[in-house]
């Protein structure tokens, strides 16, 4: 492999890094919002709270507590019972949990991959430095 080669393709290995780091981070911040709702459904009560409406506001309104509005995609959204909701966030969870190990596994082989490519390089940097030294001391 020449040397432009190796080069252009750590580029793309690195933005293709980048890119995973990013998708982990997301998935993070979801399962971190997945955790939260699941302790927020073990803790309810039958009382009142505080419900945002947008742009900062708030209405207090009262909590039922024996059912929970889950979103399942494309807008929808599907009212569960505490035990089931618990049961589908969880899922979500590991599910999630599931693609992040995925995605480190492979953010691992980008790693693999960049520390190969710079050894070629390396390899590559010696031997052309070395062959023109060979040329240099010859004259």
């Amino acid at each position: 492999m020449e040397r432009e080669e190796i080069v252009a393709r750590a580029r793309m290995v690195g933005q293709q890094r980048n890119y995973v780091e990013r998708e982990i981070e997301r998935m993070m911040l979801s399962m971190m919002d997945l955790n939260n709702s699941l302790t927020t459904i073990q803790s309810m009560k039958d009382e009142t709270g505080l419900v945002p409406i947008g742009g900062g506001a708030f209405i207090r309104a009262r909590l039922d507590p024996d059912n929970v509005l889950v979103p399942i995609g494309a807008g929808y959204i599907t009212e569960f019972g505490v035990e089931a909701a618990k049961a589908e966030i969880d899922k979500r969870i590991k599910m999630t949990e599931k693609a992040v190990q995925s995605l480190r596994s492979e953010l691992k082989k980008m790693d693999d991959e960049f520390m190969k490519l710079e050894q070629l390089y390396s390899k590559h940097g010696h031997a052309g430095h070395s062959h023109s030294e060979e040329e240099g001391g010859g004259s």
